[in-house]
């Protein structure tokens, strides 16, 4: 069964400390740690050694955190292909759009169009930034659901787990709490090392075109 959340363990803990917790601790599920057999959108895969296509084997349970679906993160966000491998996984992705400085009121930079209209006073020019909607982006941006793209550089923090059976009601909300509500942990149950600092990014540079 495959769990997503959004965000990081706000709580700290990293993948290894999350799966302490659910395994150990607090005896929440046990997670698919077999190496043979690899979570893909596609469905669950059988590998041997040295054999990275495998055999497909089953299609398998999908929880989506319903805070995701609030920001517009469904099962069609995952590309074709994607491989969410087993155990706990933490993922994190940087979007970049790219912009350009363009005249007012048109698509072009401020050279393009005084080559164009000859002299002509900067007073009178409007400069302003323009999203440039690549063909990159616009494939980016059909991954959320309508309206929900950030349109500005941004980074999607994600927690996944794979689990050997769907898990209990209580079980997947307090790992729900643990991820997404910062739940309270017994730190003593933990080493230094389960544990690590979300960096928090502050949006630049953006790519920009003059």
């Amino acid at each position: 069964m495959l769990y997503i959340f959004a965000g990081f363990p706000k709580n700290g803990l990293h993948a290894g400390g999350l799966q302490r917790c659910i395994e150990e601790v607090e005896e929440l599920g046990e997670l698919e740690h077999n190496p043979s057999l690899q979570w893909c959108k596609e469905g669950v895969f059988s590998f041997t050694s040295g054999d990275r296509r495998g055999e497909w084997l089953w299609n398998d349970g999908i929880h989506i955190s319903p805070t995701l679906i609030q920001e517009g993160i469904t099962w069609d966000w995952f590309d074709e292909g994607w491989e969410f491998g087993n155990g706990v996984t933490i993922h994190k992705t940087f979007a970049n759009p790219e912009y350009e400085t363009v005249v007012h009121g048109t698509n072009l930079v401020l050279d393009d169009f005084l080559r164009q209209n000859g002299i002509t006073k900067l007073s009178d020019i409007e400069l302003e930034n323009r999203h440039i909607r690549h063909e990159g982006w616009e494939k980016y941006e059909k991954r959320w659901l309508p309206g929900t793209c950030p349109q500005e550089n941004h980074i999607v923090h994600l927690t996944w787990m794979i689990t050997t059976h769907k898990l209990p009601d209580f079980a997947y909300n307090r790992i729900r709490e643990l991820i997404e509500g910062g739940g309270e942990i017994d730190k003593t149950q933990y080493a230094d090392g389960h544990f690590t600092e979300l960096y928090t990014w502050d949006g630049t540079p953006a790519f920009h075109r003059g």
